[in-house]
């Protein structure tokens, strides 16, 4: 079967004011997304995520380049018809409850019209939303009202979820729940591409990452391999005056100072002039570990 998501030097140009000045949203954007996959899409705000996944569901036309589904080209009705979206910010009239947005999504996405009722249920019990079936929208929270768009995604059984965002306004519990629904999604054959500024979450589920600067891809692969092979020594030792802050900047180290402890990271190669500077200046060793770079660390090294 063809790549769920496949683009070609994709490009966005837009004119701008008057002067019809050109600003490249985005800058010749090669991705390919294999089947049964969470695809992580990154980038601070402003680098052209937004707009890629405009370009995915056809809401705006490329300057230049392609983007398919599933080998299908994205302004095919085929194509829509495989995808489940949910924006960042969903909306849904105030006045409807979860079971009849959901039965009119269904309705949408083709579900035969005997198993409406079945489906928008199951997919909202599948969102945590089991309790809230018939409460109107608007007596429900943003994390209340996200579920139901995350359901609203799955309603049509999509072979590809796009997903925007889909842990803003959720709290600690939602947003485990959600990353559980991800991973079931996945292990049923589903494929993922998910937008999102929670790198945790990203690092925790995601098979593969996409990041992005400007409008251009900066790094793409499996997350251990987009963050630096290189380690670093962290260590934990007792809150430090300002003469000792100086000798310890002198020797190239990063100093967290907190209220209880000072936290050092240091190259390894520096390590035993550190604990030697230590040493001198009476600063005792709490707790020391070796830690490689993070996904988010990665992220700043990269799109900062």
């Amino acid at each position: 079967m063809s790549q769920p998501l496949l683009t070609e030097n994709l490009t966005k140009t837009y004119q701008l004011g008057k002067k019809k000045l050109p600003k490249t949203a985005l800058d010749s954007l090669n991705i390919e997304v294999p089947e049964g996959i969470i695809f992580g899409f990154l980038g601070p705000n402003g680098a052209g995520k937004t707009t890629t996944i405009k370009l995915m569901l056809d809401f705006v036309q490329p300057t230049s380049g392609s983007a398919t589904i599933f080998g299908h080209p994205t302004t095919a009705s085929s194509a829509r018809s495989l995808i489940g979206y949910l924006p960042e910010q969903p909306y849904f009239h105030k006045f409807l409850k979860p079971i009849e947005v959901l039965s009119m999504h269904a309705v949408l996405a083709g579900v035969d019209r005997r198993e409406i009722r079945k489906r928008a249920i199951s997919c909202l019990e599948r969102a945590g939303l089991s309790d809230y079936i018939e409460t109107p929208i608007a007596k429900l929270s943003k994390g209340l009202t996200q579920r139901v768009g995350i359901a609203q995604a799955i309603v049509g059984d999509p072979k590809l979820l796009i997903l925007d965002e889909p842990a803003s306004g959720l709290d600690p519990i939602g947003r485990h729940q959600m990353r559980d629904l991800l991973l079931d999604l996945k292990n049923e054959g589903k494929t993922i591409f998910l937008s999102s500024h929670l790198l945790s979450e990203v690092e925790s589920i995601c098979d593969k990452v996409a990041v992005l600067k400007k409008g251009k891809m900066v790094a793409m692969g499996a997350p251990d391999s987009v963050r630096s092979s290189s380690s670093h020594v962290v260590i934990h030792t007792s809150p430090i005056d300002q003469d000792m802050l100086e000798r310890l900047r002198f020797l190239n180290v990063s100093i967290n100072r907190q209220s209880d402890c000072t936290v050092l990271t240091i190259d390894p190669k520096a390590i035993y002039e550190v604990m030697r500077a230590m040493e001198e200046i009476h600063l005792p060793v709490y707790k020391i570990d070796t830690q490689r770079e993070s996904l988010e660390e990665a992220f700043l090294r990269l799109a900062a």
